[in-house]
């Protein structure tokens, strides 16, 4: 197996040749509801795109309160890789891979037994909620496979093994657009057939991964220490409770954009498809910086750590401008293949128009805050993002619907909170690099 040691050689290019493959496989993940959404608008309607979308950010909103531990494992065992404690590090491997079984199967009874009813609170519309809570309902049976690939997925990263994982979504993307074929267009399966598209997609990336680790014995057998699984939940929990608050706010937004109607819910849905184009380099670049930091604070390079934050805030946020000016420029385009309804265009036109041109900024919170996340102080990464990206956030919300009661102003919500996180963020780490250098 080959492995990327980043404590070693140039920062720029060692960043940039492992965040490639994270960039790639984020591609594929994305790649799942992607193409439900493109088989939704144009097979299914208008309808089943606002079920879809309605619902899509509640099953974010649990999953990344497990996958969160996964972040965790990939941490501590980043920084045992650094600092060649091997012994331990096996031993974290397991208990990881099976904490994450675990949280897979409780995430699946939440998912099929809460769905209803919090769709229900969140004001979905009710000629939409049949179909909603379908989708939901047999998503979430995806569950485990989702948890145990983010699992394995971080444990080779962490490894400096970013290809693996990479592969196996790439298989995992051309079967999804393969069921999503058969299942909505030979067998009209209906939204139904979106969710269990994915559902089989998932599992068979997840396998893949398990049989690669247990082929190469990077998960073997181990006794249990359950002091590295209390590590790993207190690094890991407080990531998963960040991501789900993250998803949260996501909610509360839905809930107001949910009061504009179903052409405004169905552009809100294509925007977070068409978003993807922008937010995958950033994830990858994101993931890039846990590792690169949890491996150099293992093997005690706190110099090389703010180097690196230089240099690679510096490279995401040139690639985010380009990127981004270059998807405004062909914004209607993009949003009609999601969905070709006029009016639907029209008003995601609206809201890209206010996101897209400083989308940078999303790239120096992200970059900014693995560098917190990799040296494990995940909890002040986590009051950071509540209070950025919840409480002030929906204050925000709340203040612009009351005043302006317009799409532009709940899309400007989101460039204006990353700001806020990203200073944040800059002067905590500037706090805890006078500690590690006492």
């Amino acid at each position: 197996m080959k492995t990327n040691d980043l404590t070693q050689g140039s920062i720029g290019k060692g960043f940039v040749l492992f965040a490639i493959p994270l960039f790639l496989g984020s591609l594929f993940q994305q790649l799942y509801n992607t193409v439900d959404m493109l088989f939704v608008g144009n097979v299914l309607g208008k309808n089943a795109a606002a079920a879809v979308g309605a619902s899509s950010i509640l099953v974010t909103c649990l999953i990344n309160l497990f996958t969160g531990v996964a972040v965790g494992a990939g941490i501590v065992i980043s920084q045992l890789f650094g600092a060649k404690k091997e012994k331990d590090m096996k031993e974290s491997v397991w208990i990881a891979v099976l904490a994450g079984a675990v949280g897979g199967l409780i995430l699946t009874v939440i998912g099929v037994t809460c769905s209803q009813a919090v769709l229900v609170r969140l004001h979905t519309p009710a000629n939409i909620i049949p179909d909603a809570v379908l989708y939901v309902r047999i998503y979430f049976l995806a569950a485990i496979p989702m948890v145990l690939y983010n699992m394995c997925s971080g444990i080779l990263r962490a490894q400096g093994d970013s290809r693996t994982p990479f592969h196996a979504l790439a298989a995992g993307g051309v079967l999804n657009v393969i069921t999503d074929a058969v299942f909505l267009i030979l067998l009209d399966w209906g939204v139904a057939g979106v969710a269990v598209a994915t559902l089989f997609s998932q599992s068979m990336t997840a396998v893949f991964l398990l049989i690669h680790m247990l082929h190469h014995r990077i998960l073997t057998r181990q006794r249990l220490r359950w002091d590295l699984l209390g590590k790993i939940i207190c690094v890991g929990v407080p990531v998963g409770i960040q991501s789900m608050i993250l998803t949260l706010s996501n909610v509360v937004v839905q809930y107001h954009i949910n009061g504009f109607g179903k052409n405004v819910i169905a552009a809100f849905a294509v925007y977070f498809k068409a978003e993807n184009l922008l937010c995958l380099p950033i994830i990858a670049f994101g993931q890039a910086m846990v590792t690169f930091t949890g491996q150099n604070y293992g093997a005690g390079k706190y110099e090389r750590i703010r180097r690196g934050i230089l240099v690679c805030n510096g490279i995401a946020a040139a690639v985010l401008v380009v990127l981004s000016w270059s998807a405004l420029a062909a914004g209607k385009w993009i949003l009609s293949a999601f969905c070709p309804d006029q009016q639907v265009v029209a008003e995601g036109m609206r809201i890209i128009s206010v996101t897209f041109p400083v989308y940078f900024v999303y790239s120096l919170f992200e970059v900014t805050g693995g560098v917190v996340r990799g040296i494990g102080k995940s909890v002040p990464s986590m009051v950071i993002v509540i209070v950025n990206l919840c409480v002030i956030r929906i204050l925000m919300l709340e203040i612009s619907d009351r005043v302006f009661h317009s799409v532009q102003a709940v899309a400007a919500v989101y460039p204006l909170t990353w700001l806020m996180a990203t200073l944040s963020f800059v002067g905590y780490y500037l706090y805890a690099r006078k500690q590690m250098l006492q």
